[in-house]
């Protein structure tokens, strides 16, 4: 019995890597460094600070990048992220909770 819950846990960490590992590619795939940097706030806010703001809120996050939610962490902004939110709209579930876990990562 101990051996499957260490072999559970262990296929639980690995899917959650590959996870951040894909939102890492699909972050840099769709273009979201051109505005986005890990610690420095530049054209929008930083992926450290997004963390923070959607601490506990993957699903707020997902939302907002569906376009469907508002923006929490710099909404004066906003209307920057408009075109770049086409995008994330038109991204499957399996692609959007990949990014949103990435994002969130970047503690």
């Amino acid at each position: 019995m101990k051996k499957l819950v260490v072999a559970v846990a262990f296929v639980m960490a690995v899917a959650s890597a590959s996870f951040a590992a894909d939102g890492k590619a699909l972050f840099q795939q769709k273009g979201c460094t051109a505005c986005h940097q890990a610690a420095a706030d530049t054209v929008g806010p930083s992926l450290k600070k997004i963390a923070a703001a959607y601490a506990g809120k993957e699903a707020e996050l997902i939302k907002f990048l569906k376009g469907e939610g508002k923006a929490i962490v710099d909404p004066a902004k906003e209307a920057v992220m408009k075109p770049q939110i086409n995008t994330t709209k038109a991204m499957k579930d399996d692609e959007l909770k990949a990014l949103a876990q990435f994002i969130l990562s970047n503690k």
